[in-house]
């Protein structure tokens, strides 16, 4: 940790003293209505859904959670909601260039980070084509987020392939909670500017509805001689939200969202020959629609529908694409068993893909159709009453590449007492192929002259696999203290390596004439990863609070991968986030985040060391006034690798303002 330096000391040794003296000043200086955030007790007993699938204390639930809640993002400055993941322990946050993220969480960190799955509203915002997200068409006004859910490990047995290390559930707020107006303008350095304006209003006697905009112009980030990078970028969107009470047991929601992005990026294309440089403008537009259905039949028992539809188009200078989703997901809950909550659901989902290829990636056949069949059933079981519970279920899949697929999981939570929980769980996932894995041709590289070499997908590829056991344990020992450890073991098998097939040719294309050296996906990989996240809290007073977290990540692969197609190397082995929030007076805000992050050796990326701060002022009860600095440490640094084709960027450090009215 030898960057860590004397200003980052300064800060850590400043905020303790800061927490001292609010301590000892007198309570009547500050506003008692505007305290930092809830209470370690109410944050204990924040409801939380993405574990069991339904409502449980985050406290007692038995995995490694995370609940990321709106004043957590407030304080952050996060402009992004991967900006706003950086605080999460055990996840691998990485920028790429100004508008490209790799997310993870416990490792397999890249561009498509495959073993993670991200949920918005319920809606999966994973894309089939190369498993993934495409985080920077994922967006919502951020101060219409109720919370993030974030999960460390499996939760397959109820989310299904692809939760493989981690879920993360972004639930925005209800109608009801946004009414009236919001006018919210950014401006500053890298993030140009932003803005964002929401308006919310009643439907009747019963109903409540929400409309939003918001428009994001984002500057271009640094090549590793200080020069723009060539990647800046806008996005435009828009959405709306109408919830509707049906009398005191049915509640219906509809909402939707519409978004175009466009996106500058250098390339750096393989030739016969010398690489090929020249820019691009990629294009983005999408849509998507949720209905949700909510009958509550008995104080004990629930039925929920949802269905949505969404279109996610991509168009750049090397493919395009256009991916159509529909989904429609049942579940029923009863805890009308003699000390047992069971939960049982059923899912349908149709994915039409098509894409329009060129000599650097194209896929064959160019577009198809698959349908994914699912159902799981999950059982709480009361051991002892109200103080240990066992929680047994599994998911059962149909998918078009590796036809059944099951993914149970045993969890069992120990509430010692108000203060104390222990648990454990032991699960099995499964990362199902995906349409590039099966169908993709990729130029990957140039070899040597007249020698190019080409990945290929292959449609007898399996799904990878996982057995991941985790042991966990919280404890809040005062009012103003707590300790949140989580531990585990990953077992990999199957995971997909690139092996060389038999080289052919020559051949002439647009990119020359070649002899073409094929590397193929091939699932004889096996790999192994431990480590453990912390979270410590301390609530010094009711005006300053302090929060660090510490993850340790070790991740070995049994075989060599020399065609690149493992993840290892690609994610750090120790990262600390140190976070301190003040209430000051004359309604005064004032937040520090200290992130050091691990080199990544497979990508000769050094170590860094970032803080972002951020100083605020109520003027009025309906205005906000605040400035943000990120990165303050560094003019810039790199954080991870280049994307596919393009060159490697670096984040500089930048300062922004902002002004939010509500009405």
């Amino acid at each position: 940790m030898s960057r860590l330096s004397y200003l980052a000391r300064s800060t850590i040794l400043g905020s303790f003293a800061f927490a001292l003296n609010i301590s000892a000043a007198s309570a009547t200086e500050l506003n008692p209505n505007e305290l930092l955030s809830l209470s370690l007790e109410q944050l204990s007993n924040i409801e939380v859904t993405s574990v069991s699938k339904r409502s449980e204390k985050a406290s007692e639930a038995a995995a490694a959670i995370f609940v990321i809640t709106p004043e957590d993002i407030k304080r952050s400055g996060a402009t992004s909601i991967p900006e706003a993941l950086r605080m999460v322990p055990g996840l691998n946050v990485a920028q790429s260039g100004s508008h490209q993220w790799a997310v993870s969480s416990r490792g397999s960190n890249d561009q498509f980070s495959n073993k993670l799955l991200v949920l918005m509203d319920g809606r999966t915002i994973y894309t089939p084509l190369f498993s993934g997200v495409y985080w920077d068409v994922q967006d919502t006004p951020l101060q219409d987020i109720e919370r993030i859910e974030v999960i460390r490990g499996p939760g397959a047995t109820l989310w299904g392939a692809n939760a493989v290390n981690g879920v993360i559930n972004i639930i925005t707020k209800k109608a009801e909670d946004t009414q009236g107006g919001l006018a919210s303008l950014t401006l500053g350095s890298f993030k140009n500017a932003e803005t964002t304006g929401r308006y919310g209003a009643k439907i009747g006697d019963k109903g409540h509805m929400r409309v939003y905009a918001k428009y994001t112009d984002n500057d271009e980030a640094k090549t590793n001689t200080g020069t723009g990078a060539g990647d800046n970028w806008n996005k435009i969107q828009t959405g709306f939200r109408a919830d509707m009470d049906a009398g005191e047991k049915k509640s219906y929601t509809i909402q939707g969202d519409i978004y175009s992005v466009s996106e500058s990026y250098a390339l750096n294309l393989p030739t016969d020959g010398a690489a090929r440089s020249l820019s691009d403008r990629e294009t983005a537009r999408g849509a998507n629609i949720l209905g949700r259905w909510k009958n509550k039949l008995s104080d004990t028992t629930e039925f929920n529908l949802q269905m949505y539809y969404d279109d996610a188009r991509r168009s750049n200078i090397l493919y395009s694409s256009n991916i159509q989703t529909f989904d429609i997901d049942t579940q029923y809950a009863t805890s009308d068993f003699s000390n047992q909550e069971i939960v049982v659901g059923a899912a349908y989902r149709f994915i039409d893909s098509s894409t329009e290829g060129t000599d650097y990636i194209k896929f064959a056949p160019p577009s198809r159709s698959d349908n994914l069949v699912s159902t799981f059933i999950q059982d709480k079981i009361t051991l002892l009453p109200k103080e240990v519970f066992l929680t047994l279920g599994t998911k059962l899949e149909y998918n078009e590449y590796t036809d059944f697929e099951y993914e149970p999981s045993a969890r069992l939570s120990w509430l010692i007492n108000e203060n104390h929980t222990l648990w454990s769980s032991i699960s099995r996932a499964v990362r199902t192929p995906n349409v590039g894995q099966s169908d993709l041709q990729l130029s990957a590289a140039t070899l040597a002259a007249g020698v190019i070499g080409v990945r290929y997908g292959d449609p007898h590829t399996e799904s990878e696999e996982v057995v991941t056991y985790e042991i966990g344990y919280r404890i809040q020992p005062t009012d103003n203290t707590s300790l949140d450890i989580a531990t585990f073991y990953n077992d990999y098998d199957k995971l997909v390596l690139g092996m060389q097939g038999t080289p052919f040719g020559p051949i002439t294309t647009s990119l020359g004439t070649y002899v073409v050296v094929p590397v193929l996906p091939v699932n004889m990989g096996t790999a192994s990863s431990y480590g453990f996240e912390t979270v410590a809290k301390w609530n010094a007073t009711s005006y300053a609070e302090f929060t660090a977290t510490y993850s340790y990540l070790q991740l070995k692969f049994d075989q060599p991968d020399p065609f690149g197609f493992s993840f290892a190397g690609k994610s750090p082995i120790n990262q600390i986030n140190f976070r301190s929030s003040f209430q000051l007076p004359n309604d005064v805000q004032f937040d520090t985040s200290l992130y050091f992050v691990d080199n990544l050796d497979r990508l000769a990326i050094p170590q860094y060391t970032r803080l972002d701060t951020r100083l605020a002022w109520q003027a009025l009860d309906s205005l906000e006034l605040s400035i943000v600095g990120q990165n303050l440490l560094d003019n810039r640094h790199k954080e991870f690798t280049g994307f596919l084709y393009q060159s490697q960027s670096q984040i500089p450090r930048s300062v922004y303002g902002n002004i939010t009215w509500k009405f």
